[in-house]
């Protein structure tokens, strides 16, 4: 297999399981839904390790909340998006990660959101944590490739300061 085969067979391997990952979590919920409670209770109990999955916190699709909060979801959905969006931004090729400065600049609105309301400057609502947590997923979606290429790709790729 030829580098270029190997780079475009990572990246859908990459894509395959971020939109796969995403589609989890409007799944647990309709498995609830149809009496899957079994599959239903072991998709929560797995997002239980990586999110809190307050109800009211959460988006619901078939009456029951997805498998994890609203900021989780947006930053699951931005993982994804962030992976479709990547050939039209930067080359699969290349060996370089972004500037670590972007993921600062990617998790800011996140932040100044969960401290704004932590200090009592706003509430705010699942929108708006959705909305943080998916400008973060993209952002982290353009690290997340490049690493995935490194480990299954090619090898040699840097960080840059």
């Amino acid at each position: 297999m030829t580098q270029a085969e190997r780079v475009k067979q990572v990246y859908a391997v990459s894509l395959i399981v971020g939109v796969g990952w995403a589609g989890l979590l409007w799944l647990t919920p309709h498995l609830l839904a149809a009496g899957h409670y079994l599959s239903a209770t072991a998709l929560y109990q797995s997002f239980a390790l990586v999110c809190h999955q307050r109800p009211e916190r959460s988006f619901h699709w078939h009456g029951f909340p997805l498998a994890v909060c609203a900021r989780c979801t947006g930053v699951y959905v931005g993982i994804a998006v962030g992976l479709l969006l990547y050939p039209f931004v930067r080359d699969l090729r290349e060996r370089e990660f972004p500037a670590r400065h972007w993921l600062v600049v990617a998790a800011l609105p996140m932040l100044l959101d969960v401290v704004g309301q932590g200090i009592g400057w706003w509430q705010n609502t699942a929108i708006a944590r959705s909305l943080t947590g998916l400008v973060l997923g993209v952002g982290v979606a353009f690290f997340l490739l490049p690493g995935m290429m490194t480990l299954f790709g090619w090898r040699g790729a840097r960080a840059r300061a």
